[in-house]
């Protein structure tokens, strides 16, 4: 088959492993109503910036090199030299499946994904075997499509300090189902039209203001709950900004030089450098229960 390359308008109207969390409504980057405006047609997706572009570059040149320690560690297979698509004739609706590298060893066959991470706080501590949920779905929709099953599919990531792990994946074929179903609901919203709810990510914002660029002179007449709704969380919005600053200025001060906060033996907080001179803070909001346990 022709190469269908990520992003383009034939990419773009198929279901594939990037979309599936998001249609799920389990992307943490994506929303349904984003991307089914963008499947739609209504509206473009994101460009590329250089910045962006350069993030790309950088993770294809490290699957080189996760590549080349991934053979070592899986002595006899063998791993296809790029990157391998594959579509489906038994799925009732049009997909297809880009993986980063196809494993074979004799007749077996195994799907082998790369990611790199500049953080490891969502992918388990000391790299326990808790993938992000999004992986987890793109990987299970690979295996469907593909049928590669047998063997589980490797995840493999590098961290910080080149640290890496490969997440071992088994195929679940009743959450493939409620995928299978889900994606087929999706492509028949497409048909009729059936716009998702809206929801409150960034992305529904974003894509709602690409929806309506164009200001026309017009007036509309808006619900008096919604305006009510909108004008006080508006106001709680500054108010809570405002105490939020104020917080985080004592903790940075509290913090003085030091890279990590805790109370007893709990992480709150790090402090990392950033692109500048200065450093930035980071909350640890999974450890909010046991701080509190900790005042109890």
């Amino acid at each position: 088959m022709t190469f269908i390359a990520p992003g383009s308008p034939k990419w773009l109207r198929l279901i594939t492993p990037s979309k599936v969390p998001a249609i799920l409504g389990q992307s943490r980057w994506q929303s349904q109503f984003a991307l089914w405006h963008e499947m739609a047609g209504l509206v473009e997706p994101d460009p590329i910036t250089a910045e962006k572009q350069k993030t790309f570059d950088a993770g294809h040149a490290f699957e080189h090199a996760l590549a080349a320690l991934w053979c070592i560690e899986n002595d006899g297979w063998q791993l296809s030299p790029g990157e391998v698509q594959v579509t489906s004739e038994t799925i009732p609706f049009a997909t297809m499946a880009t993986l980063d590298r196809r494993a074979r060893r004799g007749r077996a066959r195994r799907i082998v994904e790369f990611k790199t991470a500049r953080d490891l706080s969502e992918w388990g501590d000391d790299f326990s075997d808790d993938v992000p949920g999004d992986y987890l779905l793109q990987v299970q929709w690979q295996m469907h499509v593909t049928g590669y099953r047998q063997h589980p599919a490797h995840l493999m990531v590098m961290g910080p300090f080149f640290q890496w792990h490969t997440y071992e994946i088994v195929y679940n074929p009743a959450l493939c189902d409620v995928i299978e179903q889900r994606c087929a609901a999706w492509t028949d919203s497409l048909a009729t039209g059936q716009r998702p709810d809206l929801d409150d990510s960034v992305a529904t914002y974003e894509c709602l203001r690409k929806i309506h660029p164009e200001i026309d002179g017009s007036t509309a007449e808006i619900d008096r709950d919604l305006a009510l709704a909108y004008l006080e969380t508006d106001a709680d919005l500054k108010v809570a900004t405002k105490a939020a600053r104020g917080a985080k200025s004592a903790f940075l001060d509290a913090m003085g030089q030091a890279k990590y906060a805790t109370v007893g033996d709990v992480r709150v907080a790090d402090r990392r450098p950033t692109k500048g001179e200065h450093a930035a803070l980071y909350p640890n909001h999974k450890n909010y229960d046991l701080i509190q346990e900790h005042a109890a």
